[in-house]
Order: structure tokens, then C-alpha cells, then sequence
């Protein structure tokens, strides 16, 4: 036996008959506070920020990570030597022979 039923409601009156608050004015408001925010971040100026907070930029440890990491090269010194070319071990998972272990554990020498 197999009965089926079908119930034909709107949105609205499905939310009134369980209960549910009214929560279309609530995301009316949230939908104008957002728009608010995203125009009031097109006028951010990220140049004007950090001119106003550099000195506390510069005491922050990531700045001290990041300074730490760039390496700052004269603009007139010599051109720095061309690197040297690494040789193969052999095959693709650099287990040739430069890269072989002895059976018992050694390391090559």
C-alpha cells in the first residue's frame, strides 16, 4: 500500500505553521550594513595606512620575518657569477651512484 501526499504552501505560511520567526527584516538590515561596509572599503587607502603606521609596522615580528628574508642587492655591484649546473645521479630518483648506501647502513663516503 502506498499513499502519497502533496501540500502546496509558500515559504511564508510553511514558516508561520513550524513556528519559525519573521527574520526578513533582520536581512533587510544586514544586507544595508554590508553595503555600508564594502563602500566605506573602496575609500581605504593602503599607501595612507602604512605611512601612518610604519613605525609599529616595524616593531611587529612579522615585518622583522619578512625584512629577514629579503636580501636588498646594489644596484651597482657586479653581476653575481652564473650558477653552476648540478650533475644527474643517474636515473630520476637520485638513487645512482652518487647516491647509493651501502647494504649494512653506511653512509657513503
Amino acid at each position: 500500500m502506498e499513499i502519497k501526499v502533496e501540500v502546496h504552501v509558500t515559504p511564508e505560511e510553511l514558516r508561520r505553521f513550524l513556528g519559525l520567526p519573521d527574520v526578513g527584516g533582520l536581512q533587510d538590515d544586514i544586507i544595508d550594513f554590508l553595503r555600508g561596509k564594502v563602500g566605506a572599503a573602496s575609500e581605504f587607502d593602503a599607501s595612507e595606512f602604512v605611512k601612518q603606521n610604519l613605525e609599529t609596522l616595524r616593531k611587529s615580528p612579522a615585518w622583522k620575518k619578512i625584512i629577514s628574508k629579503v636580501v636588498i642587492a646594489d644596484a651597482e655591484a657586479a653581476p653575481a657569477a652564473p650558477r653552476k649546473r648540478r650533475r644527474s645521479t643517474g636515473n630520476a630518483t637520485g638513487t645512482g651512484k652518487a647516491g647509493r648506501r651501502k647494504r649494512d647502513g653506511e653512509p657513503r663516503r
